[in-house]
This record gives structure tokens, C-alpha cells and sequence, in this order.
């Protein structure tokens, strides 16, 4: 029934339409959040080369806050594509207040290495450290890196929570205009092969938003742990209280299993 004759508008149509609008805001709300994030990680950095110089780059950092409860596991903290490592300050900040020590390989610079060279890297780092059955939270890319680290240096990584990860790849990769994301393909080879290692998946929590304009195919993993958040956006996420709440939880369910996440089967979505 039309509107026209002045009779109110169907309630389906009005979901319809405060669902879009809702998501559209959601999207230049993520958009707006990953602008400002990208400044003041690049004012971070400019501010970390004077303060320290080119070999002064900070790659662990720990709080003098006592941890609560049981031990927090050490923590490695990867992000996506074209983030660097200060991208991820605020989240960052928040583990360290809860007592982890957090690993930062700034050395990723862009991320955009190939996930294997991501990867060895970070291990390289780790193993620098001296640190070992790390826990990685990782934002998008960064939880393909985070599963390769899983399959190549498993006495290195114990487990992974991921944000916004593509692990299905991204349909429109074929058309990117740079190589490291055309590397998301689905029938890319690394793709691929990360696809075919399962065995690791259930150690692994993958978390995404409700609407993720950037991981159009979604981030669930077969075999995962596997949490959808009413939200919108792939950025924003990353400082939403309804996220850090879910992240308390696992981190402080980590804590109490041996600094590691409880395996699980579940395949849909929580």
C-alpha cells in the first residue's frame, strides 16, 4: 500500500529504512574513525623517531598496573593492511591497563609483505623477546598472519583473537590497484593454502560487525569460535564498549585456561 493517500507507511518499509540509515551512518562513522586513527598514528610515529631515533623503535611495552586474577597472557598485537603498528595505540593502551605485556613489531611498517613474510617476521620478533605461547589479537590482515603463526610456530603462538579478518578473501581483490591487496583474492595461492590448515581454527575466535563495508564475504571460519556483533563498520569496532566487553571475557577466559582460549567446534555465529 502506497503512502500517498496519507495512510502511514508499511512498518516493514519503515525497518527497511532505518536499517539503511543505520548502516549508512554506521559507514561514515568507521570512516571518519580510521581517518583520525591514521593521523594520529602517523604523529605517533614522527613523535616516537625524535624522542628515540630510527633504532630506538619500541617493540614490547608492559604496565606497572598489577594484572588482576590470574596471569594475562602475553600478547602480540598485528593489525590489517595500510595500519601501522600506532593504528592500533588505543587497543594497545587497553591490554596494557589490564596487566598484558603486549608485543608491537612496528617493524610491519604498512603491512603489506606477503602473509608468510608477515609472519616470520613477527615470529622473529617474538622469539627476540624471549616470549612464548603468546596470545595474538589481530585486526583484519592481521589475523591471516596470526594463522599462519598458528600453523608455522605453534610454541610460539598459543591462540588468536581476530577483528574484521577476511578468511575467505575479498570477491572484488582481483581489481584492487596494488598487489598486496590483489594478494586477497579467495584463489590466491597463500589464500589457498591458509585455507586448507583447519586444524588450527579452533583456537581461534574470530570476531566481525553485524555490516563490514570492507569484508563483504564476512569474517566467520569454519571451525572457529565465531561472535557477530551488532555493529557496523570494520574500523570502529576495534574501540566499541560492545567489543572490548566480548574481549574482557575471552582474555580474562585465557587467563584462567593456561593463557590459552578454549577450543571450540562452534561453527555459526553467537
Amino acid at each position: 500500500m502506497s503512502a500517498v493517500d496519507g495512510s502511514p507507511p508499511p512498518k516493514p518499509l519503515l525497518r527497511q529504512v532505518g536499517r539503511a540509515c543505520w548502516i549508512a551512518w554506521g559507514v561514515a562513522l568507521d570512516a571518519a574513525y580510521a581517518a583520525a586513527r591514521q593521523v594520529a598514528a602517523l604523529r605517533a610515529r614522527r613523535g616516537r623517531r625524535i624522542a628515540e631515533g630510527p633504532a630506538g623503535t619500541p617493540t614490547v611495552r608492559t604496565t606497572s598496573e598489577p594484572p588482576r586474577g590470574g596471569r594475562p597472557p602475553a600478547v602480540a598485537l598485528i593489525p590489517g593492511i595500510y595500519e601501522p603498528a600506532a593504528f592500533l595505540d588505543p587497543l594497545r593502551r587497553w591490554l596494557e591497563e589490564r596487566g598484558h605485556q603486549v608485543a608491537v613489531v612496528e617493524e610491519l611498517g604498512w603491512n603489506l609483505r606477503t602473509i608468510p613474510d608477515s609472519a616470520a617476521l613477527v615470529a622473529g620478533r617474538l622469539r627476540e623477546l624471549g616470549l612464548s605461547d603468546v596470545l595474538v589479537v589481530a585486526h583484519s590482515k592481521g589475523g591471516l598472519i596470526g594463522k599462519e603463526l598458528l600453523v608455522t610456530e605453534p610454541g610460539l603462538v598459543r591462540g588468536m583473537i581476530s577483528v574484521s579478518t577476511p578468511y575467505s578473501g575479498h570477491p572484488f581483490s582481483r581489481v584492487a590497484p596494488t598487489p598486496a591487496l590483489r594478494a586477497f583474492g579467495a584463489s590466491d595461492p597463500v589464500m589457498l593454502a591458509l585455507a586448507a590448515e583447519r586444524a588450527v581454527n579452533a583456537s581461534i575466535v574470530s570476531i566481525g560487525a553485524e555490516v563490514d563495508p570492507i569484508v563483504v564475504g564476512g569474517t566467520r571460519l569454519e571451525g572457529a569460535r565465531n561472535i557477530c556483533l551488532p555493529l557496523v563498520g570494520h574500523f570502529r569496532i576495534l574501540s566499541n564498549p560492545v567489543f572490548l566487553t566480548v574481549l574482557d571475557r575471552l582474555l580474562d577466559k585465557a587467563a584462567d585456561s593456561g593463557n590459552s582460549l578454549p577450543e571450540t567446534g562452534t561453527a555459526g555465529y553467537e
